[in-house]
Protein backbone atom coordinates (compact mmCIF):
# COMPACT_ATOMS: atom_id res chain seq x y z
CA UNK A 1 0.00 0.00 0.00
CA UNK A 2 1.53 3.50 -1.09
CA UNK A 3 1.83 6.32 1.14
CA UNK A 4 -1.46 8.41 -0.25
CA UNK A 5 -3.84 5.03 -0.27
CA UNK A 6 -2.79 4.91 3.33
CA UNK A 7 -3.44 7.98 4.72
CA UNK A 8 -6.90 7.74 2.48
CA UNK A 9 -7.89 4.55 4.61
CA UNK A 10 -6.76 6.57 8.27
CA UNK A 11 -8.79 9.28 7.36
CA UNK A 12 -11.81 7.18 6.42
CA UNK A 13 -11.19 4.96 10.05
CA UNK A 14 -10.72 8.28 11.78
CA UNK A 15 -14.31 9.73 10.56
CA UNK A 16 -15.87 6.75 10.67
CA UNK A 17 -15.31 6.82 14.70
CA UNK A 18 -16.61 10.34 14.74
CA UNK A 19 -19.66 9.41 12.84
CA UNK A 20 -22.22 9.31 15.93
CA UNK A 21 -23.82 12.47 13.76
CA UNK A 22 -26.15 13.42 16.93
CA UNK A 23 -25.52 13.90 20.46
CA UNK A 24 -26.83 11.45 22.52
CA UNK A 25 -30.61 12.51 24.18
CA UNK A 26 -29.92 13.85 27.66
CA UNK A 27 -31.65 12.98 30.47
CA UNK A 28 -35.22 14.98 31.40
CA UNK A 29 -35.56 14.79 34.95
CA UNK A 30 -38.99 15.88 36.32
CA UNK A 31 -38.52 19.04 38.21
CA UNK A 32 -40.52 19.74 41.15
CA UNK A 33 -41.80 23.52 41.26
CA UNK A 34 -42.21 23.80 44.94
CA UNK A 35 -38.56 23.40 45.46
CA UNK A 36 -38.10 26.28 44.10
CA UNK A 37 -38.45 29.54 46.27
CA UNK A 38 -40.85 32.12 45.05
CA UNK A 39 -42.76 29.37 42.76
CA UNK A 40 -46.97 29.35 43.42
CA UNK A 41 -47.76 26.43 45.64
CA UNK A 42 -51.68 25.85 45.44
CA UNK A 43 -53.91 22.67 46.84
CA UNK A 44 -54.48 22.02 43.59
CA UNK A 45 -51.05 22.70 41.87
CA UNK A 46 -47.24 23.94 41.95
CA UNK A 47 -46.20 26.39 39.21
CA UNK A 48 -42.62 28.09 38.47
CA UNK A 49 -41.11 30.04 35.91
CA UNK A 50 -37.67 29.68 35.55
CA UNK A 51 -34.95 31.79 33.69
CA UNK A 52 -33.13 30.31 31.22
CA UNK A 53 -28.90 30.60 31.82
CA UNK A 54 -26.24 30.38 29.51
CA UNK A 55 -23.89 27.86 30.58
CA UNK A 56 -20.82 29.11 28.06
CA UNK A 57 -20.86 26.51 25.59
CA UNK A 58 -22.80 26.46 22.33
CA UNK A 59 -25.42 29.02 21.09
CA UNK A 60 -25.94 31.95 23.63
CA UNK A 61 -29.62 32.12 23.13
CA UNK A 62 -29.98 35.31 25.32
CA UNK A 63 -27.44 37.14 23.13
CA UNK A 64 -29.84 35.75 19.58
CA UNK A 65 -32.82 37.60 21.10
CA UNK A 66 -34.29 35.40 23.27
CA UNK A 67 -35.80 35.11 26.90
CA UNK A 68 -36.67 31.34 27.01
CA UNK A 69 -38.87 30.83 30.26
CA UNK A 70 -39.14 26.93 31.91
CA UNK A 71 -42.50 26.75 32.89
CA UNK A 72 -42.77 23.83 35.45
CA UNK A 73 -46.75 23.02 36.02
CA UNK A 74 -47.02 20.12 38.84
CA UNK A 75 -51.25 19.28 38.40
CA UNK A 76 -51.84 17.75 42.30
CA UNK A 77 -55.66 17.10 40.78
CA UNK A 78 -57.56 14.43 39.42
CA UNK A 79 -58.59 17.68 36.86
CA UNK A 80 -56.84 18.07 33.66
CA UNK A 81 -55.94 21.89 33.52
CA UNK A 82 -54.03 23.51 30.25
CA UNK A 83 -52.45 27.03 29.74
CA UNK A 84 -52.79 28.38 26.32
CA UNK A 85 -49.55 29.97 25.24
CA UNK A 86 -51.53 33.33 24.10
CA UNK A 87 -52.56 33.45 27.85
CA UNK A 88 -48.55 33.66 28.94
CA UNK A 89 -47.77 37.21 28.80
CA UNK A 90 -43.94 39.05 30.39
CA UNK A 91 -43.89 41.37 32.71
CA UNK A 92 -41.53 44.37 32.38
CA UNK A 93 -41.59 46.97 35.03
CA UNK A 94 -40.50 49.50 32.48
CA UNK A 95 -41.45 48.50 29.29
CA UNK A 96 -44.97 46.94 29.28
CA UNK A 97 -46.76 43.46 28.61
CA UNK A 98 -44.94 41.13 25.93
CA UNK A 99 -46.62 37.82 24.07
CA UNK A 100 -44.27 35.33 23.75
CA UNK A 101 -42.83 34.21 20.62
CA UNK A 102 -44.86 30.75 18.75
CA UNK A 103 -41.41 28.38 18.34
CA UNK A 104 -41.79 29.04 14.79
CA UNK A 105 -41.20 32.59 15.39
CA UNK A 106 -38.49 32.06 18.14
CA UNK A 107 -36.48 30.21 15.82
CA UNK A 108 -36.66 33.10 12.73
CA UNK A 109 -35.36 35.06 15.53
CA UNK A 110 -32.37 33.36 16.66
CA UNK A 111 -30.86 32.59 13.16
CA UNK A 112 -31.37 36.21 12.23
CA UNK A 113 -29.05 37.31 15.01
CA UNK A 114 -25.63 38.09 14.40
CA UNK A 115 -24.78 36.29 17.49
CA UNK A 116 -26.29 32.71 15.63
CA UNK A 117 -23.84 33.74 12.12
CA UNK A 118 -20.82 34.63 14.80
CA UNK A 119 -21.46 30.96 16.76
CA UNK A 120 -22.04 28.94 13.22
CA UNK A 121 -18.13 30.75 11.85
CA UNK A 122 -16.29 30.19 15.24
CA UNK A 123 -17.28 26.50 15.38
CA UNK A 124 -16.85 25.64 11.65
CA UNK A 125 -13.33 27.39 12.03
CA UNK A 126 -12.49 25.40 15.49
CA UNK A 127 -14.12 22.27 14.16
CA UNK A 128 -16.72 22.02 17.08
CA UNK A 129 -19.93 22.15 15.44
CA UNK A 130 -20.93 19.28 17.15
CA UNK A 131 -20.60 20.89 20.54
CA UNK A 132 -22.42 24.03 19.81
CA UNK A 133 -25.48 20.93 18.83
CA UNK A 134 -24.50 19.67 22.41
CA UNK A 135 -24.68 22.27 24.42
CA UNK A 136 -28.47 23.64 23.47
CA UNK A 137 -31.57 23.32 25.09
CA UNK A 138 -32.40 20.08 25.24
CA UNK A 139 -28.56 19.78 28.11
CA UNK A 140 -30.02 23.00 29.47
CA UNK A 141 -33.14 21.08 30.15
CA UNK A 142 -31.53 18.14 31.85
CA UNK A 143 -29.37 20.49 33.61
CA UNK A 144 -32.95 22.06 35.34
CA UNK A 145 -33.03 18.87 36.52
CA UNK A 146 -30.02 18.46 37.95
CA UNK A 147 -28.48 16.31 35.64
CA UNK A 148 -24.92 17.13 34.38
CA UNK A 149 -25.16 19.35 31.80
CA UNK A 150 -21.30 18.89 30.76
CA UNK A 151 -22.56 15.85 29.04
CA UNK A 152 -24.72 17.23 26.29
CA UNK A 153 -21.52 19.76 25.49
CA UNK A 154 -19.01 16.26 25.88
CA UNK A 155 -20.79 14.37 23.70
CA UNK A 156 -21.41 17.30 21.07
CA UNK A 157 -17.80 17.97 21.33
CA UNK A 158 -16.68 14.48 19.75
CA UNK A 159 -18.44 15.87 16.33
CA UNK A 160 -16.41 17.65 14.65
CA UNK A 161 -18.22 20.24 11.38
CA UNK A 162 -15.46 17.47 9.48
CA UNK A 163 -17.54 14.95 10.78
CA UNK A 164 -20.85 16.54 10.25
CA UNK A 165 -19.83 16.89 6.50
CA UNK A 166 -19.98 20.29 6.73
CA UNK A 167 -17.19 22.43 4.62
CA UNK A 168 -18.47 25.98 4.27
CA UNK A 169 -20.24 28.51 6.19
CA UNK A 170 -23.97 28.60 4.91
CA UNK A 171 -23.87 24.72 4.68
CA UNK A 172 -22.79 24.66 8.40
CA UNK A 173 -25.63 27.30 9.18
CA UNK A 174 -28.12 25.23 6.99
CA UNK A 175 -27.54 22.15 9.12
CA UNK A 176 -27.67 24.03 12.22
CA UNK A 177 -30.59 25.81 11.34
CA UNK A 178 -32.83 22.40 11.06
CA UNK A 179 -31.10 21.48 14.50
CA UNK A 180 -31.88 24.45 16.51
CA UNK A 181 -35.18 25.03 14.91
CA UNK A 182 -36.30 21.11 15.95
CA UNK A 183 -34.77 21.88 19.06
CA UNK A 184 -37.16 24.72 20.10
CA UNK A 185 -39.99 23.45 19.04
CA UNK A 186 -39.28 20.15 20.93
CA UNK A 187 -38.65 21.82 24.19
CA UNK A 188 -41.84 24.27 24.17
CA UNK A 189 -44.39 24.61 26.06
CA UNK A 190 -47.21 22.47 24.57
CA UNK A 191 -50.98 23.83 24.75
CA UNK A 192 -52.31 19.86 26.10
CA UNK A 193 -54.19 19.47 28.85
CA UNK A 194 -51.96 18.47 31.85
CA UNK A 195 -53.22 15.17 33.17
CA UNK A 196 -53.96 14.00 36.76
CA UNK A 197 -51.03 14.03 38.83
CA UNK A 198 -48.52 14.43 36.63
CA UNK A 199 -45.75 16.81 35.93
CA UNK A 200 -45.74 19.33 32.53
CA UNK A 201 -42.53 21.40 31.37
CA UNK A 202 -41.46 23.29 28.37
CA UNK A 203 -40.17 26.65 27.24
CA UNK A 204 -42.14 29.85 26.55
CA UNK A 205 -39.82 32.13 24.35
CA UNK A 206 -39.94 35.77 25.13
CA UNK A 207 -38.26 38.72 23.46
CA UNK A 208 -34.86 39.14 24.91
CA UNK A 209 -33.17 42.60 26.40
CA UNK A 210 -37.04 44.05 27.26
CA UNK A 211 -36.68 43.43 31.09
CA UNK A 212 -38.70 40.70 31.85
CA UNK A 213 -38.80 40.27 35.36
CA UNK A 214 -42.14 37.55 35.61
CA UNK A 215 -45.41 36.08 33.88
CA UNK A 216 -48.91 36.30 34.12
CA UNK A 217 -50.60 33.08 32.81
CA UNK A 218 -53.80 31.63 33.31
CA UNK A 219 -55.04 28.16 34.49
CA UNK A 220 -58.05 27.21 32.77
CA UNK A 221 -59.87 23.59 33.26
CA UNK A 222 -62.17 21.58 31.10
CA UNK A 223 -64.64 22.05 34.10
CA UNK A 224 -64.87 26.21 33.23
CA UNK A 225 -62.53 27.18 35.97
CA UNK A 226 -60.36 30.16 34.96
CA UNK A 227 -57.75 31.40 37.81
CA UNK A 228 -54.75 33.93 36.60
CA UNK A 229 -51.80 33.88 38.47
CA UNK A 230 -48.53 36.31 38.37
CA UNK A 231 -45.04 34.39 38.72
CA UNK A 232 -41.79 35.63 38.94
CA UNK A 233 -38.85 34.38 36.56
CA UNK A 234 -36.77 32.84 39.71
CA UNK A 235 -33.49 31.11 39.26
CA UNK A 236 -33.40 27.47 38.54
CA UNK A 237 -32.55 25.36 41.59
CA UNK A 238 -28.87 24.61 41.92
CA UNK A 239 -27.36 22.44 40.07
CA UNK A 240 -25.82 19.02 41.71
CA UNK A 241 -23.81 18.06 38.60
CA UNK A 242 -22.15 14.34 39.07
CA UNK A 243 -18.80 14.04 37.43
Amino acid sequence: MNIKNFLLSFCIIFLSACMATHPLPQPRKVVNPSSVQGSIISPQWDIAALKYQYEGQGLNYAKAGLLPVFLVFKNKTNKAPYVLLEEIHGISPTQGEYLPYTPEEAARIVFASESFKQTTKNALRSGTLGAVIGAGLGALFAALGGDNIAAGAAIGGAIGGTALGVSSVPEAEQKLERIVKKEITTYAWKEAPIPPMMTKMGYVYFPGKKNITSILLTVRTIEGELITYRLPILNPPSKKNKP
